[in-house]
């Protein structure tokens, strides 16, 4: 495929992502993990085939700008961009993300890498003295574990829509572990980003699953010391925040 075929759709910070016709090319940076990319093409590939809503995963290609995973293009604008257009319809918004969630906790895919140890690896590498390392871990350990499909990053922003299909894109993080942890990662993103948001979704959340706010609340401080490693560094005060409440 040619370079000027391509259509810079999305950036991150580990890749960039390209229309090229019918296709999605997801490049990543020639800094990113062979093994984590490949973990991620894997991912894609299962969930496909579990028939979740997802973009249909062709595998890797090697490119020269790095590596690639190919995935069916799927039309339409994330479900943050909807809220903001149409914040008259952001209650329908949220229950359709909930329903989405709540349909990949349920899936029959089993992943072998669990949450926990992604969680231990992370808040192992955040800029946290030792004590408060060990705090986080001593508290992980008394979390359940669970073996549900989490997706690890479940929010607006990883949900297209066309108006009538909804799709769940982005599985770099997608774990087997607790549904309540995954709940609140997403509680979590959207305090700090939407905060008018957060507050809807947990409420509607805990009542289409029977389950109570504080059950997943208890993730928060194990939640934030994870997400400190990923280098934002315009969350650090907050998340440090809910470490120091949490422990």
């Amino acid at each position: 495929m040619e370079k000027q075929e391509r259509e810079l759709i999305g950036s991150g910070a580990r890749a960039d992502v390209y229309r090229a016709g019918p296709y999605a090319l997801k490049i990543f940076h020639k800094t990113a993990n062979p093994a984590l990319i490949m973990r991620e093409a894997y991912v894609s590939s299962l969930v496909a085939e579990a028939g979740l809503p997802v973009p249909r995963a062709y595998g890797m290609e090697e490119l020269e700008e790095g590596l690639a995973i190919k995935l069916e293009a799927v039309p339409g604008k994330n479900l943050h961009a909807a809220i903001v257009e149409e914040p008259a319809r952001c209650e329908e918004f949220i229950q359709k993300l909930i329903e989405l969630q709540v349909q990949v906790h349920r899936s029959s895919v089993e992943l072998p890498f669990t949450l926990t140890d992604w969680l231990k690896e992370r808040i192992g590498g955040a800029r946290l003295s030792k004590d408060v390392k060990e705090k986080l871990i001593e508290k992980l350990a008394a979390l359940p574990e669970g073996k549900a499909l989490c997706h690890g990053d479940f929010h607006g922003g990883n949900v297209l829509t066309d108006g009538e299909r909804y799709t769940i894109i982005d599985w770099a993080n997608a774990c087997a572990g607790s549904p309540d942890a995954d709940a609140c990662r997403t509680w979590m993103i959207y305090a700090i980003y939407l905060p008018e948001v957060a507050g809807m979704y947990l409420e509607a959340y805990c009542a289409y699953v029977q389950r109570p706010m504080e059950e997943i609340l208890r993730w928060l401080p194990v939640l934030a010391g994870a997400r400190l490693q990923e280098g934002f560094s315009e969350e650090s005060e907050i998340l440090r925040n809910w470490i120091k409440e949490g422990l």
